[in-house]
């Protein structure tokens, strides 16, 4: 049988047995010193046992203890091995979660896990843990068998009670706003330039339907920087170097006849 079950009450027979069997547990913890319990429990079990088979032996001839007694233990091993390894298969994932928590990987986590732990330290220093225990199993056996069957009623309760909750919010907030208005103008006035210069480092006001982000900031900025026109580029003809008009081969014949000449007036002289 599920948990979802016994807490909903499926099954009344099953379901009392569960909470009566911690309730028990819960008043003899409160009543009975723990130790001292199972120590007494121990000890009557063993002078009963040994009593009982002392007895039998004495007056049957043989014990009735060893002959009624199961001759196998329990297994608790196998059965509480595959619970235990379950539980250590979740435990690096745990671990994990705990070192990204305390060493802050992500600041806003760290936070909201800190105040959780500092309100449960206000809780448990209002109320004792067996009283959140006992609290916590009656309203875990009914709290959710009372919704079901009443699921309509508290559902319209709650929304109607949300409803009425942020009309007054609104109303309260409207109220704040129109008595400290003329405390914020005379504060404004009084401070002069530095509201001035507070005012001015301010991000734009949002409104109704309108986000203002950083790419949105920028492109305004960007957009009231005034720029010059862009100088045209004109380009003509004129502005390429010429080429050569005479071709290479009637180079190279020029080049080979002043050789010639220059050769032939030096061997004259010669």
């Amino acid at each position: 049988m599920s948990s979802c079950d016994l807490l909903l009450w499926r099954n009344p027979i099953e379901s009392g047995k569960v909470l009566g069997g911690i309730l028990v547990g819960l008043l003899i913890i409160k009543k009975v010193n723990l130790i001292t319990f199972v120590l007494r429990v121990i000890y009557t079990v063993m002078l009963t046992t040994a009593s009982v088979e002392f007895l039998s032996k004495l007056f049957l001839g043989q014990g009735l203890v060893t002959k009624y007694a199961p001759s196998d233990c329990v297994d608790i091993v196998s059965l509480l091995k595959p619970r235990i390894d379950e539980c250590l298969k979740q435990l690096p994932a745990l671990q994990t979660k705990a070192r990204k928590l305390a060493l802050a990987s992500s600041p806003k986590c760290t936070f909201k896990a800190a105040g959780v732990f500092y309100v449960l330290h206000k809780f448990f220093g209002f109320f004792s843990l067996w009283t959140i225990l006992f609290v916590g199993t009656i309203g875990a056996f009914t709290l959710p068998f009372v919704y079901q069957t009443y699921q309509k009623e508290i559902d319209a309760t709650v929304a109607h009670g949300v409803e009425v909750g942020k009309a007054q919010a609104s109303a309260l907030q409207s109220t704040v706003t129109e008595k400290a208005s003329p405390y914020v103008k005379q504060l404004d006035e009084k401070l002069g330039p530095v509201s001035k210069f507070v005012k001015s480092k301010l991000p734009a006001t949002r409104t109704a339907g309108s986000t203002v982000t950083p790419e949105s900031t920028t492109a305004k900025l960007a957009a009231d920087v005034p720029l010059e026109a862009p100088a045209t580029a004109k380009t003509s003809s004129a502005d390429f170097p010429t080429a050569p008009s005479t071709t290479l081969g009637q180079s190279i014949k020029e080049e080979v006849s002043a050789a010639s000449e220059s050769y032939g007036a030096q061997a004259i002289k010669e």
